[in-house]
């Protein structure tokens, strides 16, 4: 039997993934052993340097990178799916970009908009979820259930909303809890913004899932309406539904 590329590539982006991973808990934990514990010069200036606190943060980034690289097999073997590889090489690809890229490399400071980027790519791509979720149900023998595309469609839309929201939920809270700026309500320099440009980081995030859930939807429904499947729905279910 022919082994189909997004299969393999799915599998060869997991590996990489995880090699990654892997190798930056190996430089967390040498420099956890090597790194001073402050960065205050012999003089008694500070200066900008890694101390040991810095790779504990880095060790414990990957750990959970690692721990949510399993989702997806958890989900396809408790409930019995296969999810689609497109969707999964997707879900890959963002834990790169948020935990190596964002967190460890710092591209969240680095590179303007980054979060913004992020945001959209992870609308679309729980806007997929959504879709495949409430369409598979849709079309399953299991769930005596039917519901229109454009209900799916406005599930679809909800359902990325709602994860944005709740994402947005655990920054306040750690950014009240740890002392963190995620929400971007503070300057580099500590100014603390007030009024509409505190709330801009948040609302901006908020547009933007928008704008990736709608398109995603929108995609969806003319698909369903086309077709009535998405692409791979055939073979989502593990077992038969006779």
């Amino acid at each position: 039997m022919k082994i189909q590329f997004s299969y393999l590539l799915k599998n060869r982006v997991r590996r990489l993934l995880f090699m990654i991973l892997v190798g930056t808990m190996i430089y967390a934990l040498l420099g956890i052993i090597n790194a001073p514990t402050d960065a205050v010069s012999p003089s008694g200036e500070s200066y900008h340097i890694l101390v040991k606190a810095d790779y504990v943060q880095i060790l414990i980034k990957c750990l959970l990178g690692l721990v949510v690289m399993t989702l997806p097999g958890l989900i396809e073997t408790s409930q019995r799916v296969d999810l689609p590889e497109a969707l999964e090489i997707l879900y890959f690809v963002f834990l790169f970009m948020a935990i190596f890229l964002g967190s460890i490399r710092n591209f969240y400071e680095r590179v303007p908009h980054w979060d913004t980027v992020l945001h959209f790519f992870s609308s679309m791509m729980l806007g997929f979820f959504g879709f495949y979720l409430v369409a598979m149900l849709n079309t399953s023998k299991r769930v005596p259930l039917y519901m229109t595309p454009l209900f799916v469609a406005f599930f679809s839309f909800c359902f990325t909303m709602m994860i944005g929201v709740l994402w947005e939920i655990y920054e306040f809270v750690i950014d009240g809890a740890f002392i963190q700026n995620m929400q971007r309500f503070t300057l580099e320099d500590g100014t603390l913004l007030v009024g509409r440009a505190a709330l801009n980081d948040t609302m901006m995030d908020f547009v933007v899932n928008g704008i990736g859930a709608l398109a995603v939807s929108v995609w969806g429904y003319g698909h369903l309406k086309k077709k009535g499947l998405l692409p791979g729905m055939k073979d989502f279910w593990m077992t038969g539904d006779d």
